[in-house]
């Protein structure tokens, strides 16, 4: 089954929670995705006419499509993405992280 851009929403945003600065690079985010899951061979196929493939043009449509910024989540910054309050809330409140301190 592909990856969906809806399917990234929740570890985009654990991954800048993570990060000391709440702050991701839309690179960074790429090598997460590719690591937390099992990209099949829709994922991996590589775009007509671009030097990407599937599953890295669809963790950079988050950015492109601002979903973060729409949901009120993270904002986009410098190359990347920083969490926002609302977007820790969020988490905690839909039970992917535990509350924090």
């Amino acid at each position: 089954m592909a990856l969906s851009e809806n399917q990234l929403i929740v570890p985009a945003l654990i991954a800048m929670l993570n990060s000391p600065t709440g702050y991701i690079s839309t690179s960074d985010l790429i090598d997460e995705i590719s690591s937390q899951f099992t990209l099949d061979r829709q994922d991996l196929a590589p775009l007509l006419n671009r030097n990407d493939e599937k599953y890295t043009q669809i963790v950079r449509n988050l950015k492109s499509h601002k979903t973060f910024v729409k949901l009120g989540l993270a904002e986009e910054v410098d190359g990347g993405f920083r969490i926002l309050p609302a977007g820790t809330d969020w988490l905690v409140a839909n039970g992917f992280v535990p509350d924090q301190p």
